[in-house]
């Protein structure tokens, strides 16, 4: 028997990796002959480029860069063969992540840039690359991308006709926007895929956000400039200010004809054959913190159990708990264990926990055999 295991993400800094060895070792223990294979996890802080480093290899080019906050940082974005094509695969929680805004006022948050993602591209480019890969997740910069489009070369004026300097959000005062440099620089040899994360996971209570006001300003400034782009480069951008996609960054990348794509576990797991591994599997074993509404937000649990149940290949959720709406998710499961066989106060009896109950498992399924 033929077993996939592909935890989800967890809270808490709960390692993914640690559960799947957990399950793995709950497995092992009653089908000593069964073939496991672990999908790989994103407890790297690189991300999903670490995911596929890992999944069909590659190497790593640092870049220095500054942050949302203007701070010089040095990071690393991966490069591997997709296809014929080399492909830079690059993350955006180094640059504009969540946890880069823990106890910064809302001020400094008013005032972030993404400048650094564009740092991340010219890099690229300037290496020769030309099929570039960028993955975005939740982020507390708002300044609709135009930062990363200066870094790229764009020169962006205030309503006086003065250019404004790198080094804040340039959303603020943006007025017109110069893209010609932009578009030289990548012409038609650079092709660039953005990837949305669209995880609901609660952000830290250390992460202020912008009061109304600050909010309200950026996005009439953000539908201001893009009409103006959208008339002088004849082009279809709309921001949606009210969908999120403000802090998205998404809108920047579609004036550079970026393709957009919703789920970047589904491309992720179409260039490196994880679909035609789980199509293979008889078992497909997914774990998760709880099943709810923001669980099935993670793109990994959610694809993985609707590649497997449009195969019929047998899938079960492995979770602490599940709360709300468990109904809405019920048939993406052939069965839902809980591990919260005891209250857990370590990390180490919830290691047990998924242990055990992945061995009851395995023993369940060897009976009716």
């Amino acid at each position: 028997m033929k077993f996939i295991i592909a935890p989800g993400k967890y809270s808490k800094n709960i390692s993914s990796t640690k559960i799947g060895q957990a399950i793995y070792s709950g497995i092992s223990r009653a089908m000593p002959d069964a073939k496991i294979i672990t999908m790989p996890v994103t407890d790297s802080k690189d991300g999903m480029p670490a995911l596929i480093e890992h999944t069909i290899g590659g190497h790593w080019d640092e870049v220095s860069y500054f942050d949302a906050f203007w701070e010089n940082r040095m990071g690393r974005y991966l490069v591997t063969q997709i296809g014929s094509q080399l492909t830079a695969i690059m993350d955006s929680e180094q640059v504009v992540g969540v946890d880069l805004a823990k106890n910064k006022s809302r001020n400094d948050l008013f005032h972030a840039t993404s400048y650094g993602l564009g740092e991340f591209i010219m890099d690229a480019v300037t290496n020769g690359i030309k099929d570039i890969v960028l993955c975005l997740g939740k982020t507390a910069v708002a300044d609709g991308g135009l930062g990363a489009l200066q870094a790229l070369g764009a020169k962006i004026y205030d309503e006086n006709g003065q250019l404004i300097p790198e080094g804040e959000n340039p959303l603020i005062n943006a007025f017109r926007i110069d893209m010609e440099d932009v578009y030289q620089l990548l012409g038609g040899r650079t092709r660039l895929t953005v990837l949305l994360n669209y995880s609901s996971r609660k952000l830290s209570d250390n992460v202020e956000y912008l009061n109304e006001a600050q909010e309200s300003f950026l996005e009439d400034n953000l539908v201001f400039i893009t009409e103006k782009m959208n008339q002088k480069y004849n082009l279809d951008i709309h921001p949606m200010p009210h969908s999120d996609s403000i802090k998205t960054l998404a809108g920047a990348f579609a004036m550079i004809n970026a393709r957009i794509s919703r789920s970047s576990f589904e491309w992720v797991a179409k260039v490196t054959g994880m679909e035609e591994t789980i199509r293979s599997a008889n078992i497909l074993i997914t774990a998760t913190d709880k099943i709810s509404r923001e669980a099935m937000h993670d793109d990994m649990l959610y694809h993985l159990s609707r590649i497997a149940g449009a195969q019929k290949v047998p899938t079960f959720a492995l979770c602490n708990n599940f709360v709300d709406d468990f109904q809405s998710y019920e048939q993406l499961f052939t069965g839902i264990f809980s591990t919260q066989m005891t209250e857990y106060d370590d990390e180490m009896t919830m290691f047990e926990n998924y242990e055990s109950v992945s061995n009851q498992l395995a023993r369940t399924l060897m009976a009716f055999k």
